[in-house]
């Protein structure tokens, strides 16, 4: 028995440290290709593209300091439970092959690791006894509320599609959507529907991913860092590394919902070339995605304040996916 247990402990520390140096590695990646667009899209140089991974090395050699009035159990807690919550959910997320946790879990159990991250960053925060730490809690809070109701709109209404689509497959399943393509579940309504709530979701990654017009939690030149003003050394490095993890995970559950499908079922080729095929293909579609959601969007826009941002979300894009929702209830209970 104890046998067991420890090979079973010793496959789930194998799978985390398999998911900690894919998304850790391709989230820096992309981390050091966005600094380069942006400051080639903004007519300036730009950092090297491995500069982020300097960062990150760096942090690590250095000491972690506790602020004197933090509450420091809870100070140097937040970090390893933003990082765990992270890594995850990368085991429950394809990346171009089988999530490991496919049969185990679904799109709530998704929902609630993405916003356990934002709650380490808050709880975090909170127990620095900064002034600076503390409005960016309180921002950071706002923010999980505001973007997480329209995404939360996107999975529930491809959910309940899919349940009539798939009903062998548990509907909150990313399985369900391996399995059907959602950009046909139904006629022209459905595929209106569809891309309504696949915008919904695109814009959804600034504001979890806090760029562009939501990097209100953080604000540089406002309150310093926000959340992370009295942060240093490896606790940082460790908030910096569940930022990269972050970017592969959210982009990753985009790309899960609206295009699973890999290349060598396509090509019929089998194997480990196929799998290898397969995950290059998804980094190159998460790539392509960040771009237009991350880069894009923080080149060519300014911060926004936070009751803008929450009307955002709540109305402008909550309308944009109530509608796709609209589209798609009218198209199933038209044909049918």
């Amino acid at each position: 028995m104890l046998e067991i247990m420890e090979i079973c402990l010793l496959t789930i520390l194998g799978l985390l440290v398999i998911s900690l140096a894919y998304s850790g590695f391709f989230g820096f990646l992309y981390m050091g290709i966005d600094r380069k667009l942006v400051a080639r899209m903004q007519g300036r140089v730009g950092p090297q593209i491995r500069q982020p991974f300097r960062d990150f090395l760096k942090l690590c050699g250095k000491e972690s300091i506790v602020p004197h009035q933090a509450i420091s159990w809870l100070y140097e807690f937040a970090p390893i439970l933003a990082l765990s919550s992270a890594l995850t959910l990368m085991l429950y997320i394809p990346i171009g092959i089988a999530p490991v946790f496919a049969h185990f879990g679904d799109l709530i159990v998704i929902l609630y690791l993405l916003t356990m991250i934002g709650i380490a960053i808050i709880v975090g925060a909170s127990s620095s006894s900064s002034l600076f730490g503390a409005v960016g809690a309180q921002r950071a809070m706002v923010m999980i509320i505001s973007y997480e109701v329209p995404l939360a709109v996107v999975i529930f209404g491809l959910a309940w599609r899919m349940s009539i689509a798939q009903p062998g497959i548990p509907a909150f399943s990313l399985l369900a959507f391996s399995a059907q393509n959602v950009w046909f579940l139904g006629g022209p309504l459905s595929f209106i529907g569809v891309c309504l709530l696949f915008l919904t979701a695109l814009m959804c990654i600034p504001g979890a991913m806090r760029i562009g017009p939501f990097d209100i939690p953080e604000a540089k030149t406002e309150i310093a860092f926000g959340p992370f003003v009295e942060y240093s050394g490896r606790a940082l490095a460790t908030f910096s590394l569940t930022y990269a993890i972050n970017l592969i995970a959210i982009s990753s559950l985009t790309v899960a919902i609206f295009f699973p499908q890999g290349v060598s079922s396509f090509i019929a080729l089998e194997g480990v070339g196929g799998v290898i095929l397969d995950i290059i293909f998804h980094v190159v579609k998460i790539f392509i995605i960040l771009f237009f959601t991350v880069s894009v969007v923080k080149t060519v826009t300014a911060r926004l304040k936070i009751t803008q941002a929450v009307q955002f979300y709540w109305f402008t894009l909550m309308s944009f996916g109530l509608l796709g929702l609209i589209f798609i209830m009218l198209d199933y209970y038209w044909v049918v």
